[in-house]
């Protein structure tokens, strides 16, 4: 009996079944970048949750735990393979990001080992970010979600923590003076050092805490 010539179907089931094992709905990446020449990091992270470690190295280390989520009419989940961490250096200035279309239907966790810069701006549109921050000038910007900041107060000179909706709060500092509207709070206040910072939530909580304490030393992966 001669042999059964392949079918375009059985091709078919053949190349789905390659592409199914080239796909992934979970992933985990690791990146390093050497802050020589650097004065300013900035991150957005779009979509997700973010843990800030603050670091004693001349490294940036990031960690993204990547997970795909079901959507509809789908039977899997979503492909996380292609999605990469977009670095770009202008002047003094690295920047991190991902695209915001990589981040429809993913799961995106941040796991940042930040070493003191001069200037130091965290965007996250909507989310958590808890986090700690040494020697630098912070702004950080949350659209929508919480955050939990702890700075250091023999460092920090002005700070002042803002929500358009919801409630902000700003502990350990002196001065401290608070507005309150309908919807909207803010209140800043200051610590013992010159050092700028700002942080913000447009819906949502955010807490800063200004502590006496050491900050924990980042591990590493």
């Amino acid at each position: 009996m001669k042999p059964l010539a392949p079918t375009l179907f059985g091709i078919s089931i053949l190349a789905c079944g390659i592409n199914a094992m080239a796909a992934e709905d979970e992933a985990i990446r690791h990146y390093t970048y050497s802050l020589d020449g650097i004065e300013e990091v900035q991150i957005d992270g779009s979509i997700g949750t973010m843990e800030i470690h603050h670091s004693q190295s001349n490294e940036l280390k990031v960690e993204l735990e990547l997970e795909g989520t079901r959507r509809m009419w789908v039977l899997g989940k979503h492909d996380v393979s292609d999605i990469e961490l977009m670095d770009t250096v202008h002047g003094d200035r690295l920047s991190l990001s991902l695209k915001d279309h990589d981040t429809e239907h993913v799961k995106v966790h941040w796991r940042v080992e930040l070493p003191s810069v001069e200037r130091t701006r965290i965007n996250m549109g909507v989310g958590a970010i808890e986090g700690e921050f040494g020697d630098t000038e912070l702004t950080l910007d949350l659209g929508v979600g919480e955050g939990d900041i702890t700075l250091v107060r023999s460092l920090a000179g002005r700070v002042e923590s803002s929500a358009g909706v919801g409630s902000a709060q700003l502990r350990g500092a002196s001065d401290q003076v608070n507005h309150r509207a309908m919807v909207s709070e803010s209140v800043y206040g200051y610590g013992e050092g010159s050092r700028k910072m700002e942080l913000s939530v447009g819906v949502g909580e955010m807490k800063v805490t200004l502590s006496d304490s050491k900050l924990n030393t980042a591990q590493s992966w």
